[in-house]
């Protein structure tokens, strides 16, 4: 069972809500352009996971039977009949081992978070998440492909752990509801006691800025004492800049996806020395290339441009103001492939592997001609 799609309701009711409030205060947290891109690849992840979710599945389950910890039936069993549970105990243990999976997947959340900010091929996917210049809800739902597909390696300890696999993605869907929320320039802060123990809106935009004294900070996903713990916290002091150090200046979803891969395998050669693609694949993206992607005032100091358009505009890519017909026409041809994508996601189980791959490449193709369009209406 995928419960992620069953969130699919509360998202689009919170980003509406959200928007409404943007009218209401006349402010510009979201563009169409930038938006279409941010829900193009939510989608293009979830189609993904046709694939994934069920190669998962299988290591998964290979895994639990044959090196668990425990082979024997155990209260996971039980996670979801708390209230059928005969005894207070009972229900008190199951209640515990629920906050121990919570915490559990929120501290290994932490790491494969974290690597994926310092590993260069696993920074390679998670970029995706992080090239928008804007910071609204509909960012949260802006994800890699490989997203659950990385994930899904970190929380095979779960596997060891006896786990069930259904008792996983419900925590894990838990966990992402809870991160979705913060991804708001609405809410400035909350309660001192709040901001202290969980993940916050002002945490989560520190996470996503690009400013030099912010990057690589507050990967938590829940529980912010994580970063506390492990040094990687930092207090928001003032407003962010948002995106990443070395734009990625295209709506375009599927370059959003591999551009940087393509620089990877650009520089990944078997004429380089070993040790050089080792670094290639596994070092820092600090030390990726020359002009340091990740360090900020060095590659502003080579892009005056760039510069100029900071201190004008904040953002590097400032969409243009979109004609009436070309937003109707955006807003049907959007709505037509998210249809299309979750009609093809709710039947997959149905379908045949032949038929699901011609229909998710032509999908693929039509978010690809859509992000196409968007990057010609802003030049």
């Amino acid at each position: 069972m995928n419960f992620i799609e069953m969130l699919i309701p509360v998202f689009i009711l919170l980003i509406v809500l959200e928007l409404t409030y943007n009218y209401i205060k006349k402010t510009d947290y979201y563009s169409l352009a930038d938006s279409i891109s941010d829900m193009s690849l939510g989608i293009i992840s979830r189609l993904t996971d046709i694939f994934v979710l069920v190669l998962m599945y299988q290591i998964y389950i290979f895994i639990q039977i044959n090196f668990a910890i425990s082979r024997e039936p155990n209260l996971y069993s039980n996670l979801f009949l708390l209230n059928t549970l005969e005894n207070s105990n009972s229900i008190f243990l199951n209640i515990v081992i629920w906050i121990l999976l919570f915490l559990t997947l929120d501290f290994i959340f932490y790491w494969n978070h974290r690597f994926s900010h310092e590993i260069n091929l696993l920074w390679a996917s998670h970029v995706t998440h992080h090239s928008s210049e804007e910071y609204n809800l509909t960012v949260a739902l802006r994800q890699s492909f490989l997203r659950n597909f990385i994930a899904l390696i970190f929380y095979m300890t779960f596997a060891f752990l006896s786990v069930p696999w259904e008792t996983l993605l419900l925590t894990d869907a838990l966990n992402r509801m809870y991160q979705f929320w913060v991804h708001t320039r609405f809410i400035k802060r909350m309660p001192k006691w709040f901001e202290f123990i969980f993940v916050t809106p002002s945490h989560h935009r520190v996470h996503h800025a690009r400013n030099e004294e912010y990057l690589d900070k507050n990967y938590a996903g829940m529980f912010i004492f994580w970063d506390r713990i492990f040094g990687t916290f930092k207090q928001e002091k003032q407003e962010p800049l948002y995106g990443i150090v070395k734009p990625l200046q295209t709506f375009n979803p599927i370059l959003a996806n591999l551009h940087l891969f393509k620089e990877i395998s650009q520089k990944f050669s078997i004429t380089n020395p070993f040790s050089t693609n080792m670094k290639i694949l596994f070092g820092k993206p600090a030390e990726f290339d020359k002009i340091g992607n990740r360090n900020l005032n060095f590659h502003l100091s080579q892009n005056p441009l760039l510069t100029d358009k900071l201190a004008q505009n904040r953002k590097l890519i400032r969409p243009n103001i979109i004609k009436k017909t070309d937003t109707i026409y955006l807003i049907f041809a959007t709505l037509l492939l998210i249809g299309l994508s979750l009609m093809l996601i709710k039947l997959a189980f149905k379908l045949d592997i032949f038929f699901i791959m011609i229909f998710y490449f032509s999908l693929l193709g039509g978010y690809g001609l859509l992000g196409n369009r968007l990057d010609h209406l802003q030049t």
